[in-house]
C-alpha cells in the first residue's frame, strides 16, 4: 500500500475501529518532523506522477483479508476510516486537507498505476476512552 498525505496518517491493522494501543498500530506517514514515521519507504510499486512537495509518501505492506483502520489528521481536517485489502492487489491511499478535506483509496493490479476507487467505511474510536 502506498500512502500519500499532507498531514499524518496512522494505521491500526486487524481492526475496523481506532485504538492506538493495539499491536502494530502506529504512524505510517507524517509531514511534520518529530514523529516516529516510515516516510520514504518503498516496496517497488509502479511509479506514480510526482506529488506536491507539500506531501509525504511511503509504501508499506498491509495484511490481506483483514480490516485496517486509519486516522488522518491534517490542516483543519480529521478523518477516520477503514477497509479490507484484497490479496494480490496494490493500493494507493491519498489523504489531503490542504485543498480539500478528503481521503481517496485506489485499488490497482500489482505493477500497474491505473486503478479503481475503493469505497471506504467510516471508522470510530473502539472505546470512548481512546480519545484521551
Amino acid at each position: 500500500m502506498r500512502v500519500v498525505s499532507d498531514g499524518m496518517v496512522r494505521g491500526v491493522p486487524n481492526s475496523n475501529c481506532i485504538d492506538f494501543r493495539l499491536p502494530g498500530a502506529g504512524v505510517m506517514v507524517a509531514k511534520r518532523d518529530g514523529y516516529a514515521d516510515r516516510n520514504g519507504e518503498t516496496l517497488g510499486m509502479a511509479p506514480i506522477e510526482r506529488y506536491s512537495e507539500a506531501t509525504v509518501m511511503t509504501e508499506l505492506r498491509v495484511p490481506a483479508a483483514q480490516p485496517i483502520a486509519f486516522h488522518y489528521i491534517g490542516d483543519r481536517c480529521y478523518n477516520m476510516f477503514s477497509f479490507v485489502p484484497e490479496a494480490g492487489m496494490d493500493y494507493e491511499l491519498e489523504a489531503a486537507g490542504r485543498y480539500k478535506c478528503g481521503v481517496t483509496l485506489k485499488r490497482m493490479l500489482v505493477g500497474h498505476i491505473e486503478g479503481k476507487l475503493v469505497p471506504l467505511s467510516e471508522s470510530k474510536l473502539c472505546s470512548w476512552s481512546d480519545n484521551f
